[in-house]
C-alpha cells in the first residue's frame, strides 16, 4: 500500500460485484472477451466497432446473469437505453440466443464464452 493510497476513492459495492461477476463469467480474460465481442460483431454483420461490440456484450451479459428469468423483452428494454437501433428483429433473437447459451453453458457445464461455438443459428458448448 502506497503512502497516498488512502486518498484514492474506494470502489463502489456495485463495481466490486461487477468485477467478481466478470471474473466468474470470463475466467479466460481477453480470450472470453474477444469471443463475445466477435460474436456480436458477427450477429450485427460487422456494422459496429470492436469497442462498441464489447461494451454492448458485457453490459448485456451482466443483465442476463443478474436476472433470474431473463427473456427477450428484458433484453429489448436493456438495449433500448442505448443501442436498440443497431438490431433488427432477427439479430435481436440471435443475440438473445447467444446470451442464453453463455448463461446456460456456465451454469450447467462451467463453460466460458470462448468455449461456445455456433453452427448455423444454434449455439453449442
Amino acid at each position: 500500500m502506497g503512502f497516498l493510497d488512502f486518498l484514492k476513492p474506494k470502489p463502489s459495492k456495485i463495481n466490486i460485484l461487477l468485477e467478481r461477476m466478470h471474473a466468474n463469467i470470463f475466467p479466460k480474460g481477453e480470450k472470453d472477451y474477444n469471443a463475445v465481442s466477435n460474436e456480436l460483431k458477427y450477429i450485427l454483420n460487422d456494422k459496429i466497432s470492436k469497442e462498441e461490440s464489447t461494451n454492448i456484450a458485457l453490459k448485456s451479459i451482466a443483465i442476463s446473469h443478474l436476472s433470474e428469468n431473463f427473456d427477450l423483452e428484458q433484453l429489448k428494454e436493456h438495449l433500448t437505453g442505448y443501442c436498440i437501433d443497431r438490431f433488427n428483429e432477427k439479430q435481436l433473437h440471435q443475440f438473445y440466443s447467444f446470451l442464453l447459451a453463455i448463461k446456460t453453458a456456465k451454469k450447467y457445464n462451467n463453460k466460458t464464452p470462448s468455449e461456445i461455438w455456433r453452427d448455423g443459428d444454434v449455439y453449442y458448448w
